[in-house]
């Protein structure tokens, strides 16, 4: 019974994910760009926790670090600017692009107990 239940919530949370809109708006460099990084955008928001989970698992336990597929990376290249104050947003501030998607499903944002918000020194926008 206990894994039906835990089977039917994982189902209903990847769907819910899955439809909860989460557009490039704003001045992040994933919006304003024209090449398409991801394959499939609807992947990604469904699938993201075990890739992120996959990542993290070959970072702690194999060494592997790359730029390409970190977490430092998706902040990078999702992260928001002020325009007045020419700071950026925390990715996982109210109605950034972290928070928003996670906002609609009832889900914390726990990455950024120990992972930046917003990029490092060095990145553009």
């Amino acid at each position: 019974m206990y894994r039906l239940l835990v089977l039917f919530l994982s189902i209903a949370l990847s769907v819910s994910i899955a439809q909860a809109s989460n557009d490039l708006s704003g001045n992040s460099k994933a919006a304003q760009s024209t090449e398409k990084y991801h394959d499939s955008v609807s992947v990604i928001r469904k699938m993201h926790p075990e890739f992120l989970n996959h990542k993290r698992d070959k970072t702690l336990r194999q060494g592997v670090r790359t730029e390409e597929n970190s977490l430092k990376g998706c902040v990078n290249c999702h992260a928001n600017k002020d325009e007045k104050t020419n700071q950026y947003h925390p990715v996982n501030e109210q109605d950034q692009f972290c928070s928003t998607c996670h906002q609609k499903v009832s889900v914390s944002v726990d990455c950024f107990s120990c992972h930046r918000t917003t990029p490092g020194k060095g990145a553009s926008l």
